[in-house]
């Protein structure tokens, strides 16, 4: 719903389509897959506190108005001062630094609202005011704490994006073992999307779609079950 490392902001899209009314993401992050399917139930599971923190706010707390009037900020602003709820800060501290693992506190110049570009999607005014614009489609969404492991084995599309074997050190939480992984991925109920890089040899990932990033070109790659192909 915002910008954050290794987002599916801008390929949710290519993915299957939910085949069930229940989505759950094990590894939240920013959950763009079940953004742009929001309208669906949606349970969130999330292990790094702050981005459970800002989603938990966002689904129990927030407002559009709150997040209209706290939109506009000016390069080398530290909001560190602000004062506003932790995790409202927390959400603009991603918006000021985009594709950061953890928010930041210092506004970067390519995050600033410009005249040339007034509805560019990278701004912190645009995210937000997109935030609030959706805020009412995700109020009956709900949000878990702690490892995937503790989910419940329900009939659902399970969208599933770990932090990635080759690329994945780079969140503040990592800690997955790739193996026992793959055998919860292929024991789920229901319909079973996993993502990765072609690196990745855990599953036998397919190729889905070639990404540009700021520094190199990545393959992203795809897994999916038997109910997918159905």
């Amino acid at each position: 719903m915002w910008s954050y490392y290794g987002s599916k902001c801008k390929i949710a899209k290519h993915y299957p389509k939910p085949k069930h009314d229940l989505i759950i993401e094990p590894f939240a992050g920013a959950a763009w897959y079940s953004v742009l399917h929001r309208k669906k139930n949606v349970l969130l599971n999330e292990k790094y506190s702050i981005i459970f923190n800002i989603w938990e706010w966002l689904v129990k707390s927030a407002t559009s108005d709150l997040l209209l009037t706290n939109k506009d900020y000016f390069v080398g602003q530290n909001i560190s001062g602000v004062d506003l709820h932790e995790a409202h800060k927390d959400l603009i501290g991603f918006c000021i630094n985009r594709g950061s693992t953890a928010p930041k506190s210092i506004v970067q110049k390519w995050s600033c609202q410009v005249a040339a570009k007034p509805d560019w999607a990278s701004t912190t005014s645009y995210q937000l005011e997109r935030i609030a614009n959706w805020l009412d489609e995700i109020k009956h969404w709900q949000v878990q704490f702690g490892d995937y492991r503790n989910l419940p084995d329900v009939e659902a599309t399970w969208f599933i994006d770990p932090p990635y074997q080759f690329g994945g050190e780079h969140y503040l939480v990592n800690d997955v073992d790739y193996s026992e992984l793959a055998d919860w991925c292929k024991s789920r109920k229901g319909q079973v999307i996993v993502c990765e890089n072609t690196k990745a040899k855990w599953l036998p990932f397919r190729p889905l779609i070639e990404i540009t990033g700021q520094r190199v070109k990545t393959v992203e790659a795809i897994w999916v079950n038997e109910q997918n192909t159905a």
